[in-house]
């Protein structure tokens, strides 16, 4: 699935719920707490990559106001992936991450945000051929995310959404290692 595909899906879906939204507020407010359980699609944008192939996280956050929210996201991202001959190589990516993510409201249900984060990349290659944008052993990195998504909250406390997020990170070797993830995510307000 090419990434204008994707934009275009994406627009139509926030198109829909912001017209079918109802009147109930159900967006996480100040104090409260906020988990996401998400499923992705990862890719390694650095050249000479395989195709990407599936990432999960967490991400949980508490809402400082009724528009911030502060917290972490872990993950495991499979971000190239490909066969040769019976062996199957990887190259899979461990963030550990301290989030930030700043929500805007644009219906009673559904808010947009951007997001930004920082903290640690765990590489874990298994890899026969060369390496991958620089990365051939496993390694923690420093680096950091941006994003946007939206957020669709139905059932008071419960809502669904999407973002895609661009992560980086210097290899050591002179190269900056980057690759982006396409998420759907399930997430819960607890009190």
């Amino acid at each position: 699935m090419n990434l204008k595909r994707i934009i275009v899906l994406s627009s139509s879906f926030l198109l829909c719920c912001s017209v079918g939204a109802g009147s109930v507020n159900g967006q996480p407010v100040a104090k409260q707490l906020v988990a996401n359980f998400g499923i992705a699609y990862t890719q390694a944008t650095v050249s000479g990559a395989p195709s990407g192939l599936i990432g999960l996280d967490l991400q949980s956050g508490k809402m400082l106001t009724n528009s911030l929210s502060v917290g972490f996201a872990v993950g495991y991202d499979v971000v190239a992936f490909k066969k040769t001959g019976g062996i199957y190589e990887r190259l899979a990516i461990i963030p550990i991450l301290a989030k930030a993510k700043y929500y805007f409201t644009i219906a009673p249900l559904m808010q947009v945000h951007a997001s930004l984060a920082g903290g640690a990349f765990k590489t874990l290659p298994h890899l026969t051929t060369e390496p991958i944008g620089g990365i051939s052993d496993a390694e923690v990195k420093v680096g950091g995310t941006v994003g946007a998504g939206f957020d669709y909250w139905f059932m008071g406390m419960k809502g669904i959404g999407g973002e895609i997020e661009y992560n980086a990170f210097p290899t050591g070797h002179g190269k900056l290692f980057s690759y982006l993830a396409v998420r759907v995510n399930f997430s819960i307000i607890k009190l």
